[in-house]
């Protein structure tokens, strides 16, 4: 038999008593005797709920007629479990009523002692009569409402009043709203030409050209006309500018029909005093059979000799570029260059233009025309001048014509 130990320390024991800590270890004997005592009393509870098993059939044999027993008794260790409560999921279901002690929330607030229940169809009444109530208020803010804004429309744009608004007052400015039902369906389509107030005369001369990337004066490169144009070699833009005519468009050249670029457009109408500026890496070919006389033949520029442009900002004007119009080129690889160049131009009335100018190495050619470079950029003093991503050179146009630099002070 195993000698008892201290449960403190571990020392030896004598009359329940430690002899090295003094702790009284009688104590833990009391506590788990009146445990195991609970323990007994609640095996012998259960056992009293459960169903007789055959041992206790054979000592009631007037039970036996009322109670059915199995052949084989139930497992010991299996435990009949009793109906349980409802748990928290089931606390608003109806169906089960709750113990009288229990405190589970309810559906709704049960009347007091002493008070009438009151019948569904009674509840259902007022809550009919009460949304009547509130949907006839709200009817009557609304009519009020309109009224107002009746009279004050009537107060304000009646036609018999001096202030009265009527659909004269926009002849001023020219608003044709004679598309507004194609643009509601759908079926509007942009006319660049819709502000022009001249024709082209129809009667005129042949005329075909070759234009690679670069920006031509229309009645000084180009002759004034209505044009046919088809891209050549590569692909971009073309765009028209004439503040006079108000015309600004842009067509996409190029095989790409995902991006709608076209091999050809018809219908370019090209007046005196417009700008057609051809975009990079493309050549097109502009023809006309209503060509008109030039209204100014390009002719010697002024300017002399060629200016190296390096990666930087400039204001032209200042020395290092002057006023002028420049044919500009990237500085080629062979040299020491990218190839390639970006040319940004912010002008005196704070226009600006974004140029790229491709060298010989990346530019397309056909039949002896080239995108490389940007020809006839108009540049005036006051102009800031940023080159990016490679070397340049301004070379004086060979298209030169009498600008008006002025225009593009904003005076």
């Amino acid at each position: 038999m195993l000698k008892k130990k201290c449960s403190l320390c571990g020392g030896p024991l004598e009359g329940g008593r430690c002899t090295l800590c003094g702790l009284d270890n009688s104590v833990y004997e009391r506590e788990t005797a009146a445990l195991r005592a609970a323990a007994d009393a609640s095996r012998q509870e259960r056992s009293s709920s459960r169903q007789p098993d055959s041992r206790t059939v054979a000592a009631m044999p007037e039970q036996k007629s009322r109670t059915t027993v199995p052949k084989k008794p139930a497992p010991q260790h299996r435990t009949h479990i009793p109906d349980r409560q409802p748990t928290a999921k089931t606390y608003f279901q109806t169906d089960r009523q709750p113990t009288a002690n229990a405190a589970y929330p309810r559906p709704g607030r049960q009347p007091a002692a002493g008070t009438a229940r009151s019948r569904p169809g009674d509840d259902h009444g007022r809550i009919i009569a009460g949304k009547l109530a509130r949907t006839f208020i709200i009817a009557v803010i609304l009519v009020a409402v309109v009224s107002v804004g009746r009279s004050l429309f009537r107060d304000n744009f009646s036609s018999g009043s001096s202030d009265a608004f009527s659909w004269g007052d926009l002849d001023g400015w020219n608003v044709d709203f004679s598309d507004t039902d194609d643009m509601d369906t759908g079926d509007y389509t942009y006319d660049p030409y819709s502000y022009v107030t001249r024709e082209i005369p129809a009667e005129g001369e042949s005329y075909e050209v070759l234009l690679g990337t670069g920006i031509y004066r229309v009645g000084v490169h180009i002759p004034e006309g209505v044009y046919r144009a088809e891209l050549v070699e590569g692909s971009g833009a073309a765009e028209i500018r004439d503040d006079a005519n108000i015309i600004f468009d842009s067509v996409y050249f190029g095989t790409d029909e995902e991006y709608d670029e076209v091999t050809e457009c018809e219908d370019i109408r090209l007046y005196n005093g417009a700008e057609l500026e051809v975009g990079s890496s493309i050549i097109l070919r502009l023809m006309t059979d209503n060509a008109q006389p030039l209204t100014e033949e390009p002719s010697a520029d002024p300017l002399t000799g060629p200016v190296a442009v390096a990666e930087g900002t400039y204001t032209a004007g200042d020395g290092d570029i002057p006023e002028g119009i420049f044919d500009i080129s990237a500085v080629s690889t062979a040299d020491g260059g990218n190839g390639y160049a970006s040319i940004i131009l912010v002008y005196p009335n704070g226009t600006s233009s974004y140029l790229w100018a491709d060298g010989e190495e990346m530019a397309v050619t056909a039949e002896g025309c080239t995108s490389a470079g940007v020809k006839n950029v108009v540049i005036p003093d006051g102009t800031e001048v940023t080159v990016e991503y490679g070397d340049t050179v301004f070379t004086p146009s060979e298209g030169y014509y009498n600008v008006d630099f002025a225009q593009y002070n904003g005076d």
